[in-house]
């Protein structure tokens, strides 16, 4: 898929998505996490800097992949947990939880 395939894609789930929402995605580095707008379509997971962004900061294909739930870690607030999801597929590990 070249570039101009993936940001038509990413325009047309942006009015056509199966599901859309806020999470937080591990920086590439594993440094720190990030807030991201995420958005569903079809077997793509998009996500951009922000709700209002109209280009994706990246795309995780979901094609041939896999999740596993990694932990569960308890917040600050009292009963309430966080849930860690790491995505493994052809392009690599992608780390995000669930706030």
């Amino acid at each position: 898929m070249n570039d101009s395939q993936l940001a038509m894609l990413a325009e047309k789930a942006r009015y056509d998505q199966s599901l859309s929402g806020y999470l937080h995605k591990r920086s590439a580095d594993l440094a720190k996490w990030q807030l991201r707008w995420f958005v569903l379509y079809q077997n793509l997971l998009f996500y951009y800097e922000n709700e209002n962004c109209s280009r994706p900061s990246g795309v995780i294909l979901l094609e041939s992949s896999y999740c596993d739930r990694v932990v569960t870690v308890k917040s600050k607030e009292p009963d309430k947990q966080v849930n860690v999801l790491c995505f493994y597929s052809l392009c690599g590990v992608s780390i995000v939880y669930i706030d």
